[in-house]
């Protein structure tokens, strides 16, 4: 029954000790400046389904941030997820600084609650004994580590804390892994911005208004890591480097260990460049393995080559006014392909390369990936 009643439901093994009812709200100071940050607590959900007559509704337990609480998340066009922190990373104030500035991280609204909720329990006279009990909804986060900021009169600090759900089920824990106190407007480039105008398009044809560009300073972002399988490994990774001699700040993409790029040799032979595959090509697995056998196609890793796609640059040199980020070549010839494992099976794909320019934003994400074997076309 609990099937049909929710499909998809993240169902957690009852222990016999459940508790009674919804528990009481706990406030938590998880920054440790003597101000609660967050709020356990709970609601209820009516249900009203005349196909469910026996089903009320469900009791939720979950947390919610309190005024001056922001929870850090991924805001690039690639990645857009809550922050966490490998479990045995440190909270490393200064890379958040960084990630933040070039526009990676921003903060949720800290005048709005955000809330997570962990755990629901269903009610009703339909309910058995053996269907009664607390089930987690999926939003668990696996343990990773969040990243919280407070802001208040003792000052503002910052934490790394995690959900915990001990027995008895129905309850949730908030564990602080690490706080430090912080200068006050700490990430205050990652806040919220107040809504601006929209902007009409140069030639107006009946077109809507645009958003803004988002606009990426110059320099060099901290490399970012992509997941193109959703298999939760990177793929690829958006970096960079710098040319001081030339002036240039430049920005691409490289495969991620465990990642290749296929190279050709370039038409007059002696060197190597990306193969790039157009909106109207396919490979065909006799070309991929013709290819390969006569060494003009090769599968490229970063240890075996130093394999990079530029996209971006922004000039940097004092001699020159900087316009902004640019393309590194004026028309895009194809996209690149890529050979990875997605829950071990070997898979190729096409890597679609966005971006916006002058404001510089950067994004990676596969077109089209087919098992290894197969025609693989661009989308």
């Amino acid at each position: 029954m609990l099937a049909v009643l929710f499909p998809g439901l993240h169902v957690t093994a009852q222990d016999e000790r459940i508790i009674p009812g919804p528990p009481p709200d706990e406030y938590v100071d998880v920054t440790g400046d003597g101000i609660a940050d967050l709020l356990i607590t709970t609601r209820t959900v009516h249900v009203s389904d005349p196909e469910q007559p026996g089903y009320l509704g469900q009791y939720k337990v979950g947390v919610r941030t309190l005024s001056g609480t922001s929870v850090l998340m991924w805001s690039t066009p690639s990645t857009q997820r809550w922050f966490t922190l490998d479990s045995a990373a440190r909270l490393d104030t200064a890379e958040l600084s960084k990630r933040i500035h070039f526009k990676q991280l921003s903060w949720t609204d800290q005048h709005a609650p955000t809330e997570f909720w962990l755990l629901e329990r269903p009610f009703g006279p339909a309910i058995t004994k053996d269907q009664d009990g607390w089930y987690g909804t999926g939003e668990h986060h696996d343990g990773h580590t969040l990243v919280v900021r407070s802001a208040n009169e003792h000052g503002t600090s910052v934490a790394a804390f995690r959900f915990e759900l001990p027995f008895p089920y129905g309850r949730v824990v908030v564990k602080r892994i690490k706080a430090t106190a912080v200068p006050n407007g700490f990430g205050k480039e990652g806040d919220p911005a107040p809504p601006k105008p929209k902007v009409k398009p140069e030639f107006d044809f009946g077109h809507d208004e645009v958003e803004p560009q988002v606009i990426i300073p110059p320099g060099l972002p901290p490399d970012e890591a992509i997941d193109l399988t959703s298999d939760d490994v990177p793929d690829v990774i958006i970096t960079g480097y710098e040319q001081p001699s030339e002036g240039f700040f430049t920005r691409g993409v490289s495969p991620a260990p465990g990642t290749a790029f296929l190279m050709r040799l370039s038409a007059w032979g002696g060197s190597w460049e990306l193969f790039l595959l157009g909106p109207e090509e396919a490979l065909t697995p006799d070309q991929l393995k013709s290819g390969l056998v006569s060494n003009i196609l090769m599968w490229a890793t970063p240890d075996q080559a130093n394999v990079f796609c530029p996209v971006l640059h922004h000039r940097n040199h004092p001699s020159e006014r900087a316009p902004g980020w640019e393309p590194y070549y004026e028309e895009p010839k194809g996209n690149p392909v890529f050979r990875t494992l997605d829950y071990g099976r070997p898979v190729i794909g096409v890597v679609a390369l966005q971006w916006s320019v002058p404001g510089g934003e950067l994004s990676v994400v596969a077109q089209n990936w087919v098992e290894e074997g197969q025609v693989l076309q661009v989308r």
